[in-house]
């Protein structure tokens, strides 16, 4: 049940903007809820959001397809995305017309021309940024580290990651010393989403309420259906499951200079570390096993968590990697650690703690049993009505079927101490290794002398 609440999300296409660009994106997803919109000022549009509604936010999205052929958890190198900018909302049924009002009002009229609210903006982004690489740098690691593997992964750090600071502190200057450019590039932006020969064929709408709620509600969605910008009868958008996303070209050719395999280090005002690792451990066309979500998941809970949190002192120590993404990359993280170089050690001692722990597991079924039963209750989660329906509507876009998830869960539940064995394996002889630690010049020069050489830039 949503309790009389329909929870609605609106996504429409932004394949059709420059990707050199990009960086402006996030930007103007803010300025849609935040400058005001059509005859509304920033504080009347915000006041109409409250009074009517539970809320709007407008977002992105930016998702790795796979090709007709190409099944769930095969590793490939997709050259397919789904790029959209999202807004989502909840209200009672009587309020989804209001609801959709706002949607369609800052989707179209939002405004752009409001230089000293955008100049805000982005010295806001700019010291959140900083505070964020400060407090929560194995996150940044993560991204930079995935983004050298992965145009997908690439596109998500030059939106969001370290790379993502360089770009805020060069558009600021813009908008400070060149505002007319800036606005040239936002309406630029406005009107490659708003296409209206192809914009209606990159919309989706996606609803999640009570069959009561839905049929009230039908009214309003049509309404709000017949009021979107574009021609119903216009374009084709490409088939973004077969066809080449329109942004891959120019970052495959900007990720060697911007996203280079080697081991970096960011150098921010701390007296902690966070420390990344990451590399292949599936290569191009392999499939990956659900088995691996029980093995990461034992070393996220035990070797890690004892060697680099309860040993080592560190506020977290974990692994990364996701079956299902079909990016084959698995990642070492810590949180507010101590150590640097030691950690890095830790990380390389892994295969052979593996190995151990897959002889003891043989020996002990229960131990086993267990590590299977953490891995099934990962994805048997208690949802909200609201997350149920974000989960089959992402579950929808990567077209995974009922008999796919089944078999992967088959395959956790099938995971054999050998499993363990296998992954160990291929832990080391991990493939384009690479190093991303966010600390200070202090911790970088103690393990530079204890052999762990890296490329040094400072980021704050």
């Amino acid at each position: 049940s949503t309790s009389g609440i329909a929870y609605v999300s609106f996504a429409i296409d932004t394949s059709d903007v420059d990707y050199d660009d990009l960086a402006l994106l996030p930007v103007f997803t803010r300025i849609m809820t935040e400058t005001g919109a059509g005859d509304l000022s920033d504080v009347e549009l915000s006041q109409k959001i409250g009074t009517h509604t539970g809320g709007v936010g407008v977002g992105l999205m930016s998702t790795k397809l796979n090709a007709d052929g190409v099944p769930i958890g095969q590793v490939n190198e997709s050259n397919h995305l789904l790029t959209k900018l999202t807004i989502g909302g909840k209200a009672t049924s009587d309020k989804t017309e209001e609801l959709f009002s706002i949607f369609n009002l800052i989707l179209t009229e939002s405004n752009l021309d409001s230089k000293k609210k955008v100049i805000e903006m982005l010295k806001e982004t700019k010291t959140r940024l900083e505070s964020s690489i400060q407090g929560s740098g194995h996150s940044f690691a993560n991204t930079r580290m995935k983004a050298r593997y992965s145009v997908s992964g690439f596109i998500s750090e030059k939106m969001g990651g370290l790379t993502y600071l360089d770009s805020v502190s060069a558009m600021l200057k813009e908008a400070e010393e060149d505002w007319d450019s800036v606005l040239a590039k936002l309406q630029k932006m406005r009107a490659a989403i708003l296409n209206k020969s192809t914009c209606r064929s990159g919309m989706m709408l996606d609803i999640t309420a009570d069959a009561a709620v839905m049929e009230t509600i039908k009214p309003s969605v049509d309404a709000f259906l017949g009021a979107l910008p574009g021609d119903a009868d216009g374009e084709k958008l490409a088939d973004p499951y077969n066809s080449e996303h329109p942004w891959i070209t120019k970052a495959k050719s900007e990720m060697t200079e911007m996203a280079p395999l080697k081991d970096e280090g960011f150098v921010v005002p701390t007296q902690v570390s966070y420390v990344g690792k990451g590399g292949r451990l599936y290569e191009e066309g392999e499939q990956i096993p659900g088995s691996t979500a029980v093995v990461s998941r034992y070393l996220r809970t035990g070797y890690l968590w004892d060697h680099v949190r309860v040993i080592g002192g560190a506020y977290g120590g974990f692994c990364t990697f996701n079956p299902m993404e079909g990016d084959g990359v698995f990642t070492y993280l810590s949180y507010r650690d101590p150590n640097l170089d030691k950690t890095l050690d830790v990380y390389d001692a892994t295969a052979d703690a593996l190995l151990e722990a897959a002889e003891e597991l043989e020996k002990n079924p229960d131990a086993l049993a267990t590590a299977i039963i953490g891995a099934v209750g990962d994805l048997d989660g208690a949802l909200s009505a609201q997350q149920k329906g974000s989960k089959a509507f992402n579950r929808w876009i990567l077209r995974q079927t009922p008999e796919e998830r089944q078999e992967y869960r088959d395959q956790i539940l099938n995971t054999k101490a050998s499993d363990f064995k296998d992954f160990a394996m291929r832990l080391k002889q991990l493939k384009d290794p690479s190093v991303a630690c966010v600390s200070s010049k202090a911790g970088f020069e103690a393990a530079a002398k204890a052999g762990k050489i890296m490329d040094v830039n400072t980021v704050v």
